[in-house]
């Protein structure tokens, strides 16, 4: 059975909508529709008050996310249409050093691509658009894929491995469909379109490693169906459905090493899943979070359990 390890408070006003955990598992990040991001210093379970608090966002922060150590940055997205990346300096604050508003609508997701390729991050918004963001000698530029998905893009992830040297990253939106997008910085194509899922997509996790199939990824349609994606080569996609009596999912996450998925439901629980064979998944637990006490702070946790572990 899973057991809670560790828990903390929070000064949110409102519900959390995203966490996130450094490398070290040193820092928990929460982000609210209070507009504020929470650092809290892990290593010091007694001590509730948050380490720091940012406020550059006006309006609720949909998703927050560290990059790999080997850049230090956190990042963030928001109903404002902002994407903010920050980074500590010597006296352990953190610094705004990249900010871009150039999206016409919310930014809703935010994923950093392999830490092999270099600081990289896509951020996805309501307007249809997918920004990529790349750090290059100390400066940033942006690109664009245009019309990735009409109605607005809710999700994205990237792929850990290369495909013929290029990036691989995979997006969901309001008109219902999974693209897998292919190419470097500037020079995007379409290499998978699926048909259409008969729901808005809400959320999406591209596996970290290889399983029984070369590609691996995990979707979650606002209907409730959650779909495990295969492929050995990128072009012919094989669907396996999770726990198709079961409505009330809500988001997805693979274990670091890919051998688990968590399905965070509307019932304050986590389902894990492990794969079996190339088309069954069997569940193996559950994790019930306590709702009274959740009702009774008026903090609701909508978040899977392995996003934060990178």
């Amino acid at each position: 059975m899973l057991s809670v390890a560790s828990s903390f408070e929070t000064i949110h006003k409102g519900q959390i909508l995203s966490t996130d955990i450094d490398y070290y598992n040193k820092y928990v990040c929460t982000s609210s529709t209070d507009g504020v991001i929470q650092i809290i210093d892990s290593d010091k379970p007694d001590v509730y008050a948050p380490v720091i608090q940012l406020q550059e966002h006006v309006g609720p922060v949909w998703q927050v996310r560290f990059s790999h150590p080997k850049f230090g940055f956190l990042a963030s997205c928001g109903s404002d249409c902002k994407l903010i990346v920050r980074t500590t300096n010597d006296k352990g604050e953190w610094k705004v050093v990249y900010q871009y508003d150039g999206h016409k609508s919310s930014a809703t997701s935010i994923d950093w691509a392999p830490y092999k390729s270099g600081a990289i991050i896509a951020c996805s918004s309501v307007d249809g658009t997918i920004s990529i963001h790349a750090l290059n000698n100390n400066d940033w530029s942006v690109s664009k894929i245009p019309n990735a998905h009409v109605n607005g893009v809710n999700c994205i992830s990237w792929s850990n491995e290369l495909f013929n040297n290029n990036l691989l990253l995979v997006s969901g939106g309001n008109d219902n469909k999974i693209k897998i997008w292919q190419g470097q910085i500037g020079m995007w194509n379409v290499k998978y379109e699926s048909d259409n899922q008969l729901s808005t997509i809400k959320d999406i996790s591209w596996s970290p490693t290889p399983g029984l199939y070369n590609h691996v990824i995990a979707s979650c349609a606002s209907n409730g169906r959650v779909f495990v994606w295969g492929s050995d080569d990128c072009f012919d996609w094989a669907q396996t459905e999770i726990d198709p009596d079961n409505m009330q999912k809500q988001k997805v996450s693979f274990s670091r090493f890919g051998t688990m998925l968590s399905v965070t439901m509307n019932s304050y629980a986590v389902q894990l899943w492990k794969q079996i064979d190339k088309q069954t998944w069997m569940c193996m637990d559950n994790s019930i979070t306590n709702r009274k006490t959740l009702d009774r702070q008026n903090k609701n946790v909508n978040q899977d359990i392995f996003a934060s572990i990178v």
